[in-house]
């Protein structure tokens, strides 16, 4: 192949990454909200699950489940981004998406479950290693930006996958140089952002914190990570749309496509608004439990001085028991359970028992407070629970509309739209006056020509049904291409243009120059006529239509 053949596929690191960077400015708000909808939520779980596991004491009760939850969560993530990256592609081909049905959706699942955990460990692998680090990496984004529709084989999909990441090894190490450099800078301005973000808050609306007092009390592990989720979240869709342009002039090198595009200019507008992602910011259950919390927080019982010394401890024991208390508590105390003996898979299925188990717990606990304190406070409401109540369920139906709110974007992006029938229409105004010299082929299609001239051929008005099946042929070869109708065209300017343009179909000529001689003559020539004549002239009509197909 020489270098000229080589050119689209062969683009510099640079003139790709700008084109990524366009193709995103291009895309809709929707779009971006399928990739949020992924990935936000797997972020702000990995960082609760970071700070639960590092600082809780209890982490050791609730790690199976919670590692269940970051399982999923991260299976969801990557479903988005295939789709995100499915439709990227569409807004970079400017095609129209197909409808996808619920077995397709199962589908696309399926396949980025069984190949994308995987990565977790080889990619890790490979960053030790150093050398194959981007053909290891370019695989797993190529898998996600690879159509479903291509290859719809897993093992198809896979071979497809590897085979785009050992293409242009140069532009792969110098996309990912650029892009790793430019998420490094990306990361500073967090950090920078956060850093600042304090004092310009203490100096423009007074509001004194302890980070404003001494901006180095961030710095710690936790905020480090937060960081590195941000610019996860701002850079990653550069990182797809680049690996999506990659598979796409990977995979134009044999089908052509992407001169295909070069020819067609179109755009697509966008159409949904930004609302989408402050709703998925909304979704996040962290600050609504933490805004609920202190207000639904079980009220400490302070135990009679007449009390019992083993009932006081137990209460005193139950309250200390509390996350609240227990985040700053030495880890060692709490280590050496009765599961201790029991092996790997043992103590990992009595964790998830326990963790199914504290969730009905607290399901249990949650409807008792709201629906007991309700009927308890109901007749007496001077003892001032009765404004909690209300706010808990308040709250409790401000989050059920913004999932429900939620549930209704999502469903209206993803699924299927119906491509609007294209019926022929038929004419809305009276039939043409066949008896007019100059008619226009133009007023009807070839369809509404033969039913005109069939209801005319019933009527027993055999001329006019003549010329109607005469008209039909017109609008059927120009419909081919083969003549250009107008006005000011005779019969021998039509067989002219289609001896031109329809050399290479005698019969068709030979076929046409008949039923034109018999429509001269009986038409121009006043010759008599008969049906088995006009059935004669409408079976050539069939043979035009069978030649020129």
């Amino acid at each position: 192949m020489t270098r000229a053949e080589r050119r689209q596929l062969d683009k510099g690191a640079i003139e790709l990454i700008e084109e990524a960077f366009q193709l995103l400015r291009r895309a809709p708000a929707a779009l971006l909200a399928i990739y949020y909808a992924g990935s936000l939520p797997f972020v702000l779980a990995l960082l609760y699950f970071w700070a639960d596991m590092s600082r809780s004491p209890f982490a050791d009760r609730h790690v199976a489940g919670a590692a269940l939850g970051m399982g999923g969560l991260f299976l969801w993530m990557k479903f988005c981004h295939a789709l995100f990256a499915r439709r990227l592609r569409a807004v970079m081909t400017g095609e129209s998406l197909s409808a996808l049905s619920w077995r397709h959706y199962g589908r696309i699942f399926l396949s980025q479950a069984a190949v994308q955990p995987t990565g977790l460990f080889l990619l890790v692998l490979a960053l030790v290693l150093a050398v194959p680090f981007a053909w290891v990496y370019a695989f797993y984004q190529n898998f996600t930006a690879l159509d479903e529709r291509e290859s719809s084989e897993l093992r198809i999909k896979i071979r497809e996958a590897l085979q785009q990441a050992l293409l242009s090894p140069k532009q792969n190490h110098l996309v990912l140089a650029i892009l790793f450099g430019f998420s490094f800078f990306v990361f500073l301005n967090w950090i920078i952002l956060c850093l600042v973000l304090p004092g310009l808050v203490k100096t423009l609306f007074g509001v004194e914190s302890i980070f404003s007092r001494g901006s180095l009390s961030l710095l710690n592990t936790t905020f480090f990570a937060v960081m590195v989720g941000l610019t996860y979240l701002s850079v990653d869709p550069f990182f797809k749309a680049s690996y999506v342009l990659r598979c796409f002039y990977g995979q134009s090198r044999r089908s052509g496509q992407d001169l295909k595009i070069e020819l067609r200019q179109q755009g697509r507008p966008a159409r949904l608004g930004s609302s989408a992602l402050l709703a998925l910011f909304l979704l996040t259950p962290f600050g609504l439990n933490a805004a609920s919390s202190q207000s639904s927080a079980p009220v400490p019982q302070v135990a009679p001085v007449s009390a019992p010394p083993p009932e006081l401890d137990r209460a005193i024991n139950q309250v200390l028991q509390q996350q609240k208390y227990t985040w700053r508590m030495p880890r060692e105390k709490l280590e050496g359970s009765e599961t201790a003996e029991k092996g790997i898979i043992g103590r990992f299925m009595e964790r998830v028992r326990q963790w199914l188990r504290s969730i009905r717990d607290w399901l249990i606990k949650w409807v008792r407070k709201i629906f007991g304190t309700r009927n308890n406070t109901g007749a007496d409401s001077s003892g001032g629970y009765g404004w909690i109540v209300a706010l808990q369920l308040l709250l409790c139906a401000l989050a059920g509309a913004v999932i429900v709110a939620l549930v209704v974007l999502l469903f209206r992006v993803l699924r299927p739209r119906k491509r609007p029938v294209i019926v022929p229409g038929e004419p809305l105004g009276p039939a043409p006056d066949l008896t007019e010299e100059n008619i226009s082929v133009q007023l009807l299609p070839e369809a509404g020509w033969l039913k005109l001239g069939r209801e005319l051929l019933e009527r027993g008005e055999l001329r006019l049904a003549l010329r109607a099946f005469y008209l039909a042929t017109l609008a059927h070869l120009a419909a081919r291409n083969l003549i250009s109708p107008a006005k000011f065209k005779s019969n021998r300017d039509y067989e002219l243009e289609l001896r031109r343009r329809g050399h290479s179909m005698p019969e068709l000529l030979s076929i046409f120059g008949d039923n034109s001689l018999v429509f001269e003559r009986i038409w121009y020539g006043l010759h008599e006529i008969n049906q088995e004549l006009v059935q004669q002239f409408l079976a050539r009509v069939e043979q035009i239509r069978v030649q020129s197909a």
